[in-house]
């Protein structure tokens, strides 16, 4: 009598990087490309609205991230259900590109507040699902300076974006500026075919267990999250209202800042991740925080373009090797069948920085002053520092399993 066999088959082998670059390289550009229409956007929103009230500059910029804040966990649990994650960059990149259609109806801040959330909705699908296909598609020994190439892609953006967004409106109108914005989304989707999808999950039932806090935020990557929210929450701040700082004090082209900020957060998602392959996330993460804490403050009282964009490169490198650490910590806690859960509660830490620093922080420009603002949200790295060393580093990252 033939006995049958007990053991559970061996798991696949993981991928190595010879089989995964092709699609690796591709997803670069994607990203890129992407990030060129979302870092274009960062001053054309706040131009357009120019003249209207604080609060409703600062509410048509943060609503942005009041959509991804919500519909992100749900962005997360579809793409864990398995089959192609393309499906969701191809909704996420055509989202956008209308959401850019609609703002050049300029139809006033209220109907662009209904774009804005298509806007933010769509981003948040589409970096959800190329994270998620990046991170499972990346080999233990390489993914810290990997996923920090591809975090660099998207910096490299802002090297231009915020700089061509003002050079197209200043002589060509917004209209233009917006449709080239979202011509650079649908790239990004041509691009993003190339990438595919070979470590895509088998398709779950619907009816399958409900994972993490009530099936929707990853219990693995919520504290890391908030850790990156106490980054996310001033640059909010800064995205929503230093275009008017800026002007309030005469400090010159604006675009500037994002271009040396964009300079400053390539140089650090190249070098953190690889980094912390080495010596440790922990040693990464610290110093990030305090560099943009100490930004902050010193933007407050600002009078000088030099000194404006000495707070650019200070925060942007403080933005950037804190999101690169704290990402590759999330790959690394998370298992692999859940990570579409793990990265979409990680980068939901975008969408709610918007909230805190535009909509909240918003309402206290209004009642206060620019300076004082940016001076208050030196608060929260400060706040980053102690949950880090607190809560966050303590843990030891539990191997993920497929």
């Amino acid at each position: 009598m033939t006995s049958i066999p007990t053991t559970a088959p061996a798991p696949p082998a993981p991928p190595t990087w010879e089989q995964v670059r092709r699609p690796y390289f591709f997803a670069l550009f994607a990203v890129h490309a992407f990030f060129v229409s979302y870092s274009m956007q960062i001053v054309q929103i706040p131009r357009a609205l120019e003249g209207e009230p604080e609060w409703v500059v600062g509410f048509v910029v943060g609503v942005f991230g009041i959509a991804g804040m919500i519909t992100r966990p749900l962005s997360g649990m579809w793409v864990d259900r398995g089959g192609n994650r393309q499906r969701w960059i191809r909704a996420g990149a055509i989202g956008v590109a209308i959401s850019f259609v609609g703002y050049t109806l300029d139809l006033g801040p209220w109907v662009m507040t209904i774009f804005r959330c298509i806007h933010g909705v769509a981003m948040g699908v589409f970096t959800t699902a190329m994270l998620a296909i990046v991170g499972n598609l990346l080999p233990a020994d390489r993914r810290g300076s990997a996923l920090g190439f591809y975090q660099a892609a998207n910096a490299a953006a802002a090297l231009y974006g915020a700089a061509l967004a003002l050079f197209v409106i200043d002589r060509f109108g917004f209209a233009a500026g917006f449709l080239i914005a979202g011509g650079a989304a649908l790239l990004s989707l041509l691009l993003a075919t190339g990438t595919g999808d070979p470590m895509a999950p088998p398709v779950r039932p619907k009816g399958g267990p409900r994972r993490g806090i009530t099936g929707l935020i990853s219990p693995t990557a919520l504290l890391p999250a908030l850790v990156f929210l106490c980054v996310t929450t001033p640059w909010g701040t800064i995205t929503a209202f230093l275009p008017l700082f800026a002007l309030e004090r005469d400090l010159g082209h604006v675009g500037l800042f994002y271009t040396a900020a964009g300079l400053a957060q390539l140089t650090a998602r190249m070098s953190a991740g690889w980094l912390g392959d080495r010596i440790g996330r922990e040693a990464v993460v610290v110093p990030a925080l305090a560099a943009a804490g100490v930004s902050l403050i010193v933007l407050s009282q600002v009078q000088s373009p030099v000194l404006l964009i000495t707070c650019a490169l200070a925060f942007g490198f403080g933005l950037a090797a804190t999101q690169t650490s704290i990402a590759v910590m999330v790959i690394e806690r998370t298992p692999p069948a859940i990570l579409g859960s793990g990265m979409a509660t990680y980068t939901m830490a975008w969408d709610v920085g918007q909230v805190l620093g535009a909509i909240l922080l918003g309402l206290l420009v209004d009642a206060t002053s620019y300076s004082l603002v940016f001076a208050l949200s030196a608060l929260f790295p400060v706040a980053g520092i102690v949950l880090f060393l607190t809560r966050v580093s303590e843990q030891r990252a539990p191997k993920a399993e497929a």
